[in-house]
């Protein structure tokens, strides 16, 4: 009986420590997921505005392109 007892309090002791590492990480994500979540959103948004940036400059570079034209065309004339 004295054999059970102390094989019972040794499963008791290893789940109590499985219990609090799980406790553990469990808060972890719930403090940090926040963080952890955000940041591959902003890598996203941050991602789309380069896009949107690129863009910009491709039409900025086209508009140049056209007023050059026109401004080398009056002189022409």
């Amino acid at each position: 009986m004295d054999g059970l007892l102390e094989l019972v309090e040794k499963i008791l002791w290893a789940v109590s420590f499985i219990a609090i590492g799980g406790t553990v990480a469990l808060m972890f994500f719930l403090v940090f997921a926040q963080s952890i979540l955000g940041s591959k959103t902003m890598h996203s948004q941050l991602e789309a505005l380069l896009r949107q940036n690129r863009q910009i400059c491709e039409q900025l570079k086209q508009i140049v392109q056209h007023l050059e034209k026109e401004k080398d065309k009056s002189v022409d004339k």
